[in-house]
């Protein structure tokens, strides 16, 4: 999949990301300007504009006269971004728990986490996109809407594709709980749901990983 012709750099950079992690990009993979111009059909602008943006979210890195490359995280920056991304995610998942329970609906999330559960491989990450946007919605913060795209889960899900899948489990267990407005439940199963990325990293061969 590729983005239209004439399309901006905030199309680019989302395609990339989803590209990421659909597989048609790789972390440590070098993202060369002409290379992305030819497969995308955008000028040389929108290109470095777009890697500008994944740069500014800690997706890819950038060296002068070196171009920009998909970053390889170490194994323990790994596991930062997890525990960051679990604690974020409990807190939104608490919150959105909250506004179940004071008389908010929840129809939009149980929606948004339906599609994602039934979503194939090219759309996951997107469908993805969309639930985590409902559970921030639902919770009404705006921080957490701002800061969760900017955690580089993409690229650790990337780097443990092939030891690691998502449990669908969590999800249910999390939508579940905040639907019935169960605060500490839905924060207990929003840590849980990065757990068993955590719990796998340790054992994971060291070439999926950069060095310390």
């Amino acid at each position: 999949m590729t983005t239209q012709q004439g399309s901006g750099p905030e199309a680019l950079a989302r395609d990339i990301l989803y590209g990421l992690a659909e597989g048609r990009f790789v972390p440590g993979q070098r993202l060369a300007e002409p290379d992305l111009i030819a497969r995308y059909g955008v000028g040389r602008s929108t290109v470095r504009e777009a890697l500008g943006r994944l740069a500014s979210d800690g997706l890819v890195e950038i060296v002068p006269h070196r171009g920009a490359t998909i970053r390889l995280l170490t194994r323990r920056g790994a596991a930062d971004v997890l525990r960051v991304a679990a604690a974020l995610l409990a807190l939104a998942a608490r919150q959105a728990a909250e506004a179940v329970a004071a008389g908010t609906s929840a129809a939009d999330l149980v929606q948004a986490a339906t599609e994602y559960a039934a979503a194939d491989e090219s759309g996951r990450q997107r469908a993805r996109a969309r639930y985590y946007r409902a559970l921030a919605a639902l919770a009404g913060n705006r921080e957490v809407m701002r800061l969760l795209p900017s955690i580089q889960v993409p690229l650790v899900r990337a780097q443990m594709r092939d030891h690691a899948a998502a449990s669908a489990a969590s999800h249910a267990a999390l939508v579940a709980a905040v639907a019935a407005g169960d605060c500490d439940g839905a924060e207990a199963a929003a840590r849980l749901h990065l757990d068993h990325l955590l719990a796998v990293l340790p054992g994971l061969p060291d070439t999926l990983f950069a060095r310390d």
